[in-house]
């Protein structure tokens, strides 16, 4: 996925070690094989709704924090310990999803779970319907 250089540039100054697109696509696809799902669909939301032009300054800010604490590797609970890794970095994520709520769109929903699918193979049938935000 190609993003304008000055999406994320502007943003890279308050996070510039903490957040980068090549580190967010390492980390999903190790979230993926983890069975992350719904947290791969959540970030992938807000990755959308970051490179929203509609989406206000301060909510960017909020969505680069999240993404770069889902990243970063060294957070209160170390993502190399099973079942318990990624505990912090859903709290995280669910932060800034509630924090930003008003500005996801459906269509940032819809482009996350085709990006999962995508990257995936395939839906599932467990996984949160982007169009209700009701899991199936």
């Amino acid at each position: 996925m190609r993003l304008p250089e000055n999406t994320i540039a502007r943003f890279q100054t308050h996070m510039p070690d903490a957040f980068s697109l090549p580190d967010l696509w390492r980390v999903l696809r190790k979230l993926a094989n983890r069975g992350g799902r719904k947290l791969m669909i959540l970030a992938m939301t807000l990755f959308h709704c970051l490179n929203d032009p509609a989406t206000p300054a301060w909510a960017k800010s909020v969505i680069v924090g999240a993404l770069g604490y889902l990243i970063f590797p060294l957070d209160f609970i170390p993502d190399a310990i099973l079942g318990a890794g990624f505990t912090d970095d859903w709290s995280v994520i669910l932060g800034a999803v509630a924090t930003v709520a008003t500005h996801i769109k459906d269509e940032h929903k819809a482009k996350a779970t085709a990006a999962a699918d995508r990257f995936l193979g395939g839906g599932k049938n467990t996984d949160a319907d982007p169009s209700s935000g009701r899991e199936t």
